[in-house]
Formats: C-alpha cells, sequence, structure tokens
C-alpha cells in the first residue's frame, strides 16, 4: 500500500469516528434533559461564533429561556410604550404573517388585500378625505413609527422641493444644493434626529415650555421658525415625555396664516406615534372635543405606531397620506420584478405580514367600542396613579413631595409625569427612584430633561424653564397595568421613599463616587489621552450621568424657573 493509499485510509477513519462522535453526542442529548446536557455548561464567550453540531429544538428554546429570565418583567415594565400582552388566536395570527414576505404582491395578493383593508380603516379612523378615483387610501404599514415619519418626512421634502425649484426657476440640479428645513419642538422622538441626519434636512427646534404649558410646542414659536424652505412643521400627538398633544388644531391656524401670507406651502405631519390610537377614541367617548387630523385642511400626513397603544405585539407602524397626487406618489416605487405589479410605499421591500395580520386583527377584535373602553381603562389608572402623587406629603417639611409634569385626566395620552419637588432639597433624583425602584422589580422611566442638539451636539435643555440636568421620572399606563397592578406600584413607590429618604445622601454620593470611578477606568483603557477636566466635562454633561451636580447660571429669579437640587 502507497503511503498516499495510508493518508487517504487515516483521513477517511479520523472522519468517520468524527462523525460517530457527532452522532453519539446527538443521541446524548436526545435521551436526556437541557440540564443535563453539555449545552447547559457552554459558556457565554462560546455563543459568539456558530456552533459545530447542531442541537435539539427544545434545548436552544431552553437556552433562549434562561437568557431571557435576566430581562425585567415586561407586564411590570412602566418605562416602555410598546404593548407587552396577546392572545393564543393573535400569536397563530402573528406566525402566520412571519411566513409571508408581503413586498411579493403578485404571490400573496389576499395578503395585500389585507394590508389595504388595514391602510382603509386607520385612514378612516383618522378622517382622512375619500380618494378622487374611489380606490384605496394611500398609505403604509412600516416595520415602526419611525420609518413611517422617514416616509412622510421624504414626501413632505420632495414635495417641497417641486415647487421651490417651479418658484425660483431652479433646474434638477440647482434646487438639489438648497437644504430645505423641518420645524418640530425639541420635545421631538429620536425618529425625527434619523431624518434630520440621513435625509440632510436642517432641523428649526422650538423650545416649549414645561410648568405653564406642560411641554405642548406653541404654535406661535413654530410658526416664527418657518420660511420658505421649510418641509413641513410637525404636531407630535402625546409626546413621549409626559403624553402632552400639541395643539395641531392650533398649529393648522398659524401655518394657514403664513401660507396666505407668503404663498408658500407648507404642510403639516402629525407624529400620532402614541396619541394615533387614543386620541380617536377619546373623541368618541366624548373626553377630547379638538380637531387634530385630516379633518384640519394643513395636516398633510399622519403616522402612528401599531405597536404601542394600537395594541399589535410586533413592530408595527403606519403612515397616511392625503392624497397621492404631489404628496405620495414622490416615494412610490412600480414594483414590476415579482410577477405583477405593485406600488411600494416603504423603505424596504422584504418584510413579513405579521404586522398588518396583528393589526387588522386587533382591529377587528376590538372594535372602536373595545378600544374606547380599553382607553378609559387606561386614563382611570392613570388618574389613580396621579391622585397618589399629589396626596404625597414630605416629612417633616409639610410641602408636596411631587410636582405633576403631565395634562391631567383628559385630553392627553394614558401617562403620569412628575418629579421630586426641588425644594425638597432631597440627596436623591428621580433617577436615584427609579434605581431603587427597579429592586422590587417595577420599572419606570427616570431621566434628565436635557437633550443632545443636532444642530451642534451640544447637551442642552429641552424646554425654556428647565436646565437640562433637572430630572423627572414617567409611568406609561399600558393596557395591562390594571388598577390592582398600580395599587401594587403606589405601594412599592412608598417604600422606596422611606427608604431614600433614611439613607442621608449616601445612595447619591456613593453613585457619583462608581460613576466617576467608571469614567476613569474607561479613559484609562482610551488609545488617545484625553485631558482630566475634558473628561470630566464629558462625564458631566453625559446623557447617563446629567442629572449629577451641576450649578444654574442666572436664572434663580426667573418666574416658574425650576432648579436643580444641587443649588438648595
Amino acid at each position: 500500500m502507497s503511503s498516499e493509499d495510508k493518508d487517504a485510509l487515516i483521513q477517511a477513519l479520523l472522519e468517520n469516528v468524527s462523525l460517530l462522535e457527532q452522532r453519539i453526542s446527538e443521541d446524548e442529548m436526545n435521551n436526556t434533559t437541557y440540564y443535563a446536557s453539555r449545552l447547559a455548561r457552554q459558556s457565554e464567550n462560546d455563543m459568539n461564533t456558530v456552533p459545530q453540531q447542531s442541537h435539539p429544538a427544545r434545548f436552544v428554546k431552553n437556552l433562549i429561556d434562561d437568557i431571557h429570565l435576566s430581562d425585567f418583567n415586561p407586564k411590570l415594565n412602566t418605562s416602555s410604550y410598546v404593548n407587552v400582552v396577546s392572545e393564543d388566536e393573535e400569536k397563530q395570527v402573528a406566525a402566520m404573517g412571519a411566513q409571508i414576505n408581503i413586498a411579493d404582491a403578485s404571490v400573496y395578493p389576499a395578503s395585500m388585500e389585507l394590508h389595504n383593508k388595514t391602510v382603509n380603516m386607520i385612514a378612516n379612523l383618522w378622517n382622512c378625505p375619500a380618494p378622487e378615483d374611489g380606490g384605496d387610501h394611500c398609505g403604509a404599514g412600516t416595520v415602526g413609527s419611525t420609518e413611517a415619519c422617514l416616509l412622510a418626512g421624504l414626501a413632505l421634502k420632495f414635495r417641497w422641493r417641486r415647487w421651490f425649484a417651479a418658484k425660483h426657476g431652479l433646474n434638477e440640479e440647482q434646487v438639489l444644493a438648497v437644504r430645505p428645513n423641518l420645524v418640530i419642538g425639541t420635545h421631538f422622538q429620536a425618529a425625527w434626529e434619523k431624518m434630520f441626519r440621513y435625509f440632510d434636512i436642517e432641523p428649526r427646534l422650538a423650545q416649549s415650555n414645561l410648568v405653564d404649558d406642560k411641554m405642548a410646542a406653541c404654535p406661535k414659536a413654530l410658526a416664527g421658525l418657518c420660511d420658505e424652505k421649510t418641509i413641513g412643521v410637525v404636531g407630535i400627538l402625546g409626546n413621549h415625555y409626559n403624553g402632552t398633544y400639541d395643539p395641531i388644531w392650533d398649529i393648522n391656524e398659524e401655518v394657514e396664516k403664513l401660507n396666505k401670507k407668503n404663498g408658500w406651502q407648507i404642510g403639516i405631519h402629525v407624529d400620532g406615534a402614541s396619541g394615533g390610537f387614543i386620541a380617536p377614541f377619546q373623541q368618541m367617548s366624548g373626553k377630547f372635543d379638538k380637531e387634530f387630523d385630516f379633518r384640519l385642511k394643513n395636516v398633510l400626513s399622519m403616522s402612528a405606531s401599531g405597536h404601542k397603544f394600537g395594541e399589535s405585539i410586533c413592530g408595527t407602524g403606519w403612515v397616511v397620506f392625503r392624497q397621492r397626487k404631489d404628496l405620495a406618489e414622490h416615494i412610490a416605487v412600480t414594483v414590476t420584478y415579482l410577477g405583477g405589479q405593485s406600488d411600494s410605499y416603504t423603505l424596504n421591500f422584504s418584510r413579513p405580514a405579521s404586522g398588518p395580520y396583528i393589526q387588522f386583527y386587533k382591529l377587528m377584535r376590538l372594535g372602536k367600542s373595545g378600544y374606547m373602553s380599553k382607553t378609559e381603562n387606561q386614563m382611570y389608572v392613570a388618574k389613580y396613579i396621579r391622585d397618589f402623587l399629589k396626596a404625597q406629603v414630605h416629612e417633616p417639611t409639610g410641602k408636596p413631595r411631587f410636582q405633576l409634569l403631565d395634562c391631567g385626566d383628559s385630553g392627553c395620552l394614558p401617562v403620569v409625569s412628575a418629579r421630586l419637588n426641588p425644594e425638597l432639597c432631597l440627596n436623591y433624583n428621580d433617577v436615584d427612584m427609579q434605581h431603587a425602584l427597579s429592586e422590587s422589580h417595577w420599572y419606570v422611566s427616570g431621566y434628565s430633561l436635557g437633550f443632545q442638539n443636532p444642530l451642534n451636539e451640544e447637551f442642552e435643555p429641552l424646554f425654556s424653564d428647565v436646565e437640562a440636568a433637572a430630572t423627572m421620572f414617567r409611568v406609561v399606563v399600558k393596557s395591562n397595568l390594571t388598577q390592582g397592578l398600580a395599587e401594587d406600584l403606589t405601594k412599592k413607590i412608598s417604600n422606596v421613599l422611606t427608604v431614600l429618604d433614611s439613607m442621608e445622601g449616601q445612595y447619591q454620593s456613593m453613585r457619583t463616587k462608581h460613576s466617576i470611578a467608571e469614567s476613569a477606568k474607561a479613559m484609562s483603557h482610551s488609545e488617545t489621552q484625553v485631558p482630566i477636566l475634558e473628561a470630566l466635562n464629558k462625564f458631566k454633561h453625559s446623557h447617563v450621568f446629567a442629572h449629577l451636580a451641576r450649578k444654574k447660571k442666572g436664572d434663580r429669579g426667573k418666574k416658574n424657573a425650576i432648579v436643580t437640587q444641587s443649588i438648595c
């Protein structure tokens, strides 16, 4: 036997041994439990590469279950707006939709028809005018409301570009050199920062007032930022900080005045990420009497998140356009390569049909009466939590423990926003309370009232009457937050406050010390040596620690000024 034959034989034997070992390993796994298998002792570091061998389906599910255990309980998460409850039938519908690529309308025409029916239902809910051709409303289901906002913004941009070029006699290349702007309040959601950055649009930001206006954008301030390069004004129907509705009805009047006076064609986009599935049902039940949708002449588009108060269980968004002509047509792409012909209004072609399937399921399942009843329950529970906070008194000062920052019991989202009374000069703040409350498995939002200005990347105050280092907290009352759970939450808040009061500043001082130590550690691993003063300045202005001590400059006597605890 030649040496080549011997080598080939040895190699074949080794491969057979390896295959035998693999089959023995698979047989062992199939005849034991997950916790007695090799997978149960696999390190997290070993999960960064694709495993050599396959694993039984039940073992992989057990592994993911174990990883998921470290998450907070989603039903006790009042920080997020995302829906966390579903029915078995709903999960089955989601699984059905996950197998369908809704971009292929020629193969899945019935699914596309279901999508269009859902768009029609939402458009009618928002009082969109009937299409002139008698067909479906113009709109689209998206992955989330961020994509919906981007699509609306692009339609406004292309609409403006055509108008601006005609007005100034510019050709296509010349008008591309002109940078447009979009006007919005500083309480915008991160989706709009993507719009500014990705699509080269200048942000024009209007600060609102926290105490007097409860974060609602000032219509005159928004109008004052507009010019002939403005593609549109965004009105937020329920901002994520405290649930307040921007006065879309008054913004419409100001925009109408601007357009008539200057011959402009500025339109309004209503960002109803949260309020799009709340405000209509408040109006139906007589708890809200303002016009906020397509009934207003200058509202050209509207968007919402289906996975928030629309009650979808998967990432879902919706955008509806007033009409196709000179609006939706600017972003429509005709798809023909899949064997048929259809228009696509989304940023991505391929997507599962789960979102439209689930939204259709929920709209049919709940109906108008169900959504109204659900909204009533949420507002009822929000009022209970709000009344609890109002009744809290700090001992021994006798002063109110909290300052309420939301719009109250009607005409807003079911959200409770407040802050610890700055007059109390406490040794802890709202973010500390958030961390302490998380030890009882409840999670609320605690954050500073500042934002990173997309124009200059500086950390600046969100509102005109509060500095960026001030803090607040927010409780989102989702449909699963029942009265019984709310009572448990308020008990836990009381317990946490008692503990924090007794710590005499140790909580904040230890947190500050730990944070500075972590920053110093991070700097020591940096490839470039950063001067210590620059590093500390970055630390002081960071989003995570912006609520730490920072001195107020110049406006101690300002009316309604909210000061930080560090100056007390």
